[in-house]
């Protein structure tokens, strides 16, 4: 091998030695015939990607057109609302301090899914507007701003 000749590197995941060895023999015997050196590099799967336990989400989180319930572990205030997205993806807006949960959780902890349930599994936007309202109307929790779902009304 020559100061500038190329060395061409290959990464191929490792399986066991004796593939790793017939694959070095024909990565040598290619590169002789067009001229190059290729070397292969064997890499592993790290241990934490073969010990790391798969993270799944709760049904609770992946579940949308519901109406859903939050109550704060730490005192008595309590929301409902309602999502036609992944109740997941409604929990982390909750986070935010334009939230009224997440002013809240600015004072008093966390959100935490864990603090979260469904109220009711709905067919459609709609059903979610009326059993909103109606969940808010019986509830009456301390965090929603209005006493029933103004939107649900355009409806009606």
């Amino acid at each position: 091998m020559t100061d500038n000749e190329t060395i061409i590197r290959i990464s191929i995941p490792f399986k066991d030695q004796r593939a790793t060895n017939a694959v070095k023999k024909q990565l040598c015997s290619l590169g002789n015939k067009i001229g190059l050196n290729i070397q292969p590099v064997f890499t592993s799967k790290k241990l934490e990607q073969v010990l790391k336990p798969n993270e799944r989400k709760s049904s609770i989180v992946s579940q949308r057109n519901v109406v859903y319930y939050y109550k704060c572990d730490l005192s008595e205030a309590d929301y409902v609302g309602f999502t036609t997205r992944h109740l997941h993806q409604r929990m982390a807006e909750h986070k935010a301090p334009t939230s009224s949960i997440g002013r809240h959780a600015q004072k008093h902890g966390t959100v935490k899914e864990s603090q979260f349930k469904v109220l009711k599994k709905c067919k459609g936007k709609f059903d979610c507007f009326v059993n909103e309202m109606l969940f808010i109307k019986h509830r009456k929790p301390s965090l929603n701003k209005q006493s029933d779902s103004i939107r649900a009304k355009r409806f009606i």
